[in-house]
């Protein structure tokens, strides 16, 4: 390392003590909880790393590493600890290692109770408008030559928005379509499908392929109102197809997730039950957790807004980076085995 690394590095912690700074002056707790869990939430899309646990006496135990510190902090919102964050490692298996993803990574959570996730999207340009501040950078942020304004408000597309910019027919109309008009779709796109395909699986290629890459890459955009056909802890926007949720993205990058947070525990079992079938399937199958649907029905969950954001993917537009890799000393994921990379020696 030389010493534009270590200046990075002190830029970094410098962004975390803000970072710590913003949320307790607004009266967040701040939780430390465990990284390992012997259930977690099942999530058919996520991936994680297991581990065994070998006591010289007893049985012996399989461990997961988190993918989000999400269940250990529900579980403390339901019990009455008020708004909480938490800045932690996280874990996310069989996905590769880029210039803006490591399996491991540094997840920034937190909750507000009595909010929603429209209210949370203000908290989030605040946290923004702190951190530019506290370490005097300028609100156009870079990555490599590509600028992107940080100033609120953010530009906020509807889901719906997005893709009706993008495709045709609209997004309401295709999802009343079923998989049938989603396959067909797909097909115009040239994306391969297959009959195990469902609409879940369906819509993310179409996003993934024609309406993500579209996403304005010169400012930061709230994309919100996610189909509630794709299975989440987010509440349904009554009436409506679609999930109060919303992704952040800066630079076409996506670097937070937002939910207004399921509060039935009916609707929790449902997802629950889901996600554990596909966990089945999954190259690192887990028990999923059910003390927290214990909790949420004999206690219930209050109304509160939940935000999971990845503090290097921040870090790298915030410090001009063109890749995550120098905010990770000794931490970037080789899969080969060997040794990091000189830049992070």
């Amino acid at each position: 390392m030389d010493s534009r690394d270590f200046q990075l590095l002190r830029n970094r912690a410098r962004l975390i003590q803000l970072t710590r700074d913003f949320f307790r002056d607004r009266g967040y707790l701040e939780v430390d909880t465990a990284l390992l869990c012997p259930s977690l939430i099942p999530e058919g899309s996520l991936e994680v790393f297991s581990t065994r646990y070998l006591p010289r006496h007893g049985a012996e135990r399989d461990y997961y590493l988190i993918p989000s510190p999400e269940l250990w902090m529900k579980r403390l919102i339901s019990a009455g600890s008020g708004s909480i964050f938490q800045i932690c490692k996280s874990f996310r298996n069989s996905e590769p290692a880029t210039d803006i993803h490591n399996p491991e990574f540094t997840m920034l959570e937190w909750y507000t109770l009595g909010s929603d996730y429209l209210q949370s999207i203000d908290i989030t340009e605040q946290l923004f408008a702190h951190l530019l501040t506290g370490l005097s950078l300028q609100p156009a942020l870079t990555r490599g030559d590509q600028q992107v304004d940080c100033c609120a408000p953010f530009l906020r597309l509807s889901m719906a928005e997005a893709f009706s910019s993008c495709l045709q027919p609209d997004l309401h109309r295709l999802l009343d379509g079923g998989a049938e008009a989603l396959a067909a779709s797909a097909r115009r796109l040239g994306l391969s499908v297959t009959r195990e395909d469902g609409p879940e699986d369906l819509f993310h290629k179409i996003f993934l392929s024609a309406v993500e890459p579209n996403l304005p890459a010169d400012r930061a955009v709230v994309l919100y109102d996610y189909p509630a056909l794709i299975p989440t802890l987010a509440r349904r926007k009554p009436g409506t197809p679609w999930a109060e949720r919303w992704e952040l993205y800066l630079g076409g990058v996506e670097v937070a997730n937002c939910y207004s947070e399921e509060t039935d525990p009916v609707a929790c079992e449902d997802f629950y039950y889901s996600q554990d079938r596909a966990k089945q399937r999954a190259l690192v199958p887990h028990p999923g957790d059910r003390e927290l649907l214990r909790i949420l029905r004999e206690r219930g969950f209050p109304d509160c807004s939940g935000v999971a954001l990845g503090l290097e993917r921040l870090f790298m537009f915030l410090l001009g980076q063109s890749s995550i890799r120098r905010l990770l000393p000794f931490g970037a994921f080789d899969p080969s085995g060997q040794e990091p990379a000189s830049e992070q020696t």
